[in-house]
C-alpha cells in the first residue's frame, strides 16, 4: 500500500493517518489496563502507554485528553470508583 492510498483512504473516512493511529494506541492503553486491574499487575500511566506505542508520556495524555474528555488520571480514578 502506497502513501497515496493511504492519505485517500483516511480523507474518505474523514479521520486522519495520525488520529487513527492515536486511537489504535489509546484503545490498546484501555486494554492493557483493564488487563493489569483484571489481573492485579502493578502498574503506571507511563509504562502503559509506552508499552501501547507513545514515546512521550505528555503526547499520550493530550491524544488521550483529546479522544476521551478527561485525563487519563480522571478516567484511571473512574474507572476504579465504578
Amino acid at each position: 500500500t502506497n502513501r497515496f492510498y493511504l492519505s485517500r483512504y483516511f480523507s474518505t473516512q474523514g479521520i486522519t493517518y495520525n488520529a487513527y493511529i492515536n486511537d489504535l494506541r489509546i484503545n490498546n492503553f484501555i486494554s492493557r489496563y483493564h488487563e493489569a486491574v483484571k489481573s492485579q499487575q502493578s502498574f503506571t500511566a507511563q509504562e502503559l502507554a509506552s508499552d501501547s506505542g507513545y514515546r512521550s508520556y505528555s503526547t499520550f495524555s493530550l491524544a488521550f485528553k483529546q479522544r476521551m474528555g478527561q485525563s487519563v488520571t480522571a478516567w484511571m480514578h473512574e474507572m476504579t470508583s465504578n
